[in-house]
């Protein structure tokens, strides 16, 4: 995705605190973050989707996607990275991906009422279509921790017209996210001659005839982009503006129409570096089942390494994770405002 960013303004927020709009919302940022998604033994790279699937024992499990083609298997330990175990594609599922144009993974979605698991993927090349979309992932034995897709489905969304009408070589569904009833999928963004437009859409689906039955708008919220959505509740849904480094929040009624709006500036801290920023490309977000918020970036080469000033300023281990690349998660509590009497 990192070629897509040459004319996007970057705006850095130096601010502490994040405050809501129009919601009695707070995100109140982890003191212990970001931290880089790396240990000793492994990586991720290009990381454009986190899902979280279960706390367990002071661990908490996540999957990831890498827009390069992996899948990974997150796991935090009292706020730090525990281990990150690579994800296997195999019997019918090894190949599946093998004839696109480029792997191009960009959001992963864990549905906790029944266990599945969905990817959304990118179209690359003259015939783009033939591979953007929404895939189920079916693990061996039904279970994430065996760390083995073993076969893959394409969800078919209806009308295919509607759909498929915004589409455009790297540009896709980069915001997915279920609840009891619907999936919803966020349209990254209008681009022409290398500039987003100042908004997007969201569609929002029936989950059991994957009919599309609802488009929200996104412009006169202010939001430019949507590259990750999470859905903690029904007809809540949350979302990373990437252009605009903003977390949002949207409360729709049973027509599915926004009731309530809050939009918060996401932190740009450097890890272990909070009297410093950095520009992290922030692409996907997910909520645990204590309500803590989590984001990930996907980092833009070109301008993620900061300049000779900062990096003076820095250890070498962390002057290596940036000129390696290495990307990073940031985590939030949701709180809610103390009201004034």
């Amino acid at each position: 995705m990192n070629t897509k960013y040459t004319a996007i303004l970057i705006l850095l927020s130096l601010s502490f605190v994040l405050h809501a709009q129009n919601e009695n919302l707070n995100l109140l940022p982890d003191d212990n973050f970001p931290l880089w998604l790396k240990t000793n033994q492994s990586r991720t790279d290009q990381t454009s989707g986190i899902a979280f699937i279960k706390s367990e024992c002071n661990k908490k499990y996540f999957l990831l996607a890498d827009d390069i083609g992996f899948i990974h298997l997150l796991t935090l330990h009292n706020d730090s990275i525990y281990s990150i175990e690579d994800v296997s594609f195999v019997d019918s599922a090894a190949n599946y991906f093998s004839n696109f144009p480029k792997q191009d993974f960009e959001e992963i979605a864990f549905d906790k009422n029944n266990g599945s698991v969905f990817l959304s993927v990118e179209g690359n090349g003259i015939n783009f279509n033939d591979y953007v979309g929404i895939y189920k992932l079916i693990f061996k034995d039904n279970d994430v921790f065996s760390k083995q897709i073993v076969s893959i489905e394409k969800l078919v969304y209806k009308p295919a017209s509607l759909f498929y009408k915004y589409t455009k070589p790297n540009i896709g569904y980069e915001g997915f996210a279920i609840d009891e009833n619907y999936f919803y999928l966020g349209l990254e963004g209008f681009l022409n001659n290398y500039i987003f437009a100042d908004s997007t859409l969201i569609f929002v689906c029936d989950k059991s005839n994957l009919n599309i039955i609802k488009t929200i708008s996104t412009k006169k919220f202010g939001i430019q982009t949507v590259c990750g959505l999470f859905s903690d509740n029904n007809n809540s849904l949350w979302g990373i503006d990437r252009n605009n480094r903003k977390i949002f929040h949207l409360d729709l009624d049973d027509e599915l129409n926004i009731k309530s709006f809050s939009k918060y500036d996401a932190l740009t801290y450097i890890p272990s570096y909070h009297n410093l920023n950095f520009l992290p490309s922030y692409e996907s977000i997910t909520i645990d089942d204590d309500n803590n918020l989590y984001i990930v970036d996907d980092p833009w080469k070109e301008v993620f390494i900061p300049n000779p000033d900062i990096l003076d300023k820095l250890d070498e281990k962390t002057i290596s994770n940036f000129k390696m690349y290495v990307p990073t998660i940031l985590k939030y509590k949701i709180t809610k405002k103390e009201l004034s009497n």
